[in-house]
């Protein structure tokens, strides 16, 4: 069987890892543009090849979800599963796409649409530092329309649901350039030139969500995965740390993520992108469970998450670390003094990994499979092997690696206008299975 797992693998079409030719709103992808996204029909004939191999009934975890893909594409496939992330953006994301929705959801939308043609107070119901800097007056005054009107919908669900449409709606209207993750207002030119209504994008964003939304649907339908208007499987989706604890007394026989390829502040700021649409969405509609004050600097949720801080015990740190990764210590080795000063960052990062994945470990059965999908980065001009030092890591722990892929990045959303960018133009899928 196993020779047969691999060769099932390795067979796997080139055009379908590199993600030529997939439907960008296939899985409601397009419901919002979340940094980073995985294109789930790379993942897809992988998941179905190990869940086909899985003796009993596949339970998936995903501890770094971001915009749940890997989750939803999981679902195709009749699996159990669960996500978590540290960014509450993520966690409501994830929500929606994985909830299974009720013709309600359009009876709502036609109610907020005459919500909002009534819609006339110029009340701006948020404040928040400098927001006079990320968005116009008349902006500010229809995201408050829109906001109120959302918060009258009697469904927990059909909000949650509005609030990520919201969320779109801030990101395409405000002042901050969609050209990049980070947060780097507009010329004042391009401002004033800018007349955009919240309202009319919020319209038309919510009416492609719901078809995207219902085809999901649909596609479980006729994989026969609904029962009762719900899908038939298991979902538990939480905020959560992952470096501190995998939030779930659950188990799990297949693992499928792509982490962070470092921290947050250099790669990937994926609390600057959530920074805005988070000062408009109470916290208490996402998770109660939320114990970071995310809305109190641009940077909390970047700093929070892996490698974000420089840890004190650093020299402790490289011993353990280096102990269990040759790759990374000879990474490190090969700058001078001052460029190791630099590059702590990547060390502190790995460390945060490492603890992630005895984290994970402890969730996962005895002949489970672990999916990670990761790519290098440059430091200082010498490439980072995040792909051998993941390996290395498992090593350390008794998991060998069973196969693995490359693919190039067509597709993914990744920064751009930065150096990391340059360096990201193809990823490894690298498959291990734990005995």
């Amino acid at each position: 069987m196993t020779e047969a797992i691999l060769e099932s693998l390795s067979s796997i079409d080139s055009n379908i890892l590199n993600g030529i030719n997939y439907n960008s709103r296939d899985y409601a992808r397009k419901i919002l543009n979340y940094p980073a996204m995985m294109v789930p029909s790379v993942q897809e004939s992988i998941i179905k090849t190990l869940v086909n191999d899985l003796p009993n009934e596949t339970s998936m975890i995903d501890p770094f979800m971001g915009a749940s893909n890997a989750l939803t594409t999981g679902m195709r496939y009749g699996t159990n599963v669960y996500g978590q992330d540290i960014n509450p953006l993520s966690v409501l994301i994830s929500q929606v796409k994985t909830n299974i929705y009720s013709e309600d959801l359009n009876a709502a939308y036609s109610l907020i649409k005459e919500r909002l043609k009534r819609s006339r107070s110029l009340k701006v119901d948020v404040d928040f530092k400098n927001i006079d800097k990320w968005f116009k007056k008349e902006v500010q005054i229809e995201l408050s329309q829109i906001r109120r009107a959302i918060l009258r919908e009697d469904s927990l669900y059909i909000r949650k649901f509005f609030w990520v449409a919201f969320a779109e709606v801030i990101r395409l209207t405000g002042n901050d350039r969609t050209s990049t993750f980070k947060l780097h207002v507009r010329k004042e030119e391009d401002i004033a030139n800018r007349n955009l209504s919240p309202k009319e994008y919020f319209l038309k964003i919510c009416k492609r969500s719901i078809e995207d939304i219902f085809q999901v649907k649909r596609e479980l339908a006729l994989k026969d995965l609904i029962e009762d208007g719900d899908y038939k499987r298991e979902v538990d989706i939480n905020w959560g740390d992952s470096k501190d604890i995998i939030n779930t007394d659950k188990s799990f026989n297949l693992l499928v993520t792509s982490p962070p390829y470092g921290d947050n502040h250099t790669t990937v700021t994926y609390g600057q992108f959530s920074y805005l649409p988070l000062q408009w969405i109470p916290v208490s509609e996402i998770d109660s469970e939320i114990s970071i004050n995310y809305l109190s600097a641009i940077q909390e949720i970047d700093k929070q998450s892996l490698g974000g801080e420089i840890e004190a015990d650093y020299k402790n740190i490289e011993s353990k670390i280096f102990s269990k990764s040759k790759s990374l210590k000879e990474f490190f080795n090969g700058f001078t003094d001052i460029e190791k000063k630099k590059a702590r960052k990547v060390t502190c990062f790995i460390n945060d990994l490492d603890i992630t994945i005895d984290n994970i470990i402890q969730k996962m059965q005895t002949g489970s499979y672990f999916v990670w999908t990761i790519g290098n980065r440059n430091v200082n001009n010498k490439e980072v092997k995040n792909d051998l030092i993941l390996i290395d890591l498992l090593k350390s722990k008794g998991i060998d690696l069973f196969i693995d892929l490359e693919r190039d990045i067509l597709s993914k959303r990744m920064p751009g206008r930065n150096n990391f960018s340059n360096t990201m133009n193809k990823e490894k899928i690298l498959i291990f299975k734990m005995g």
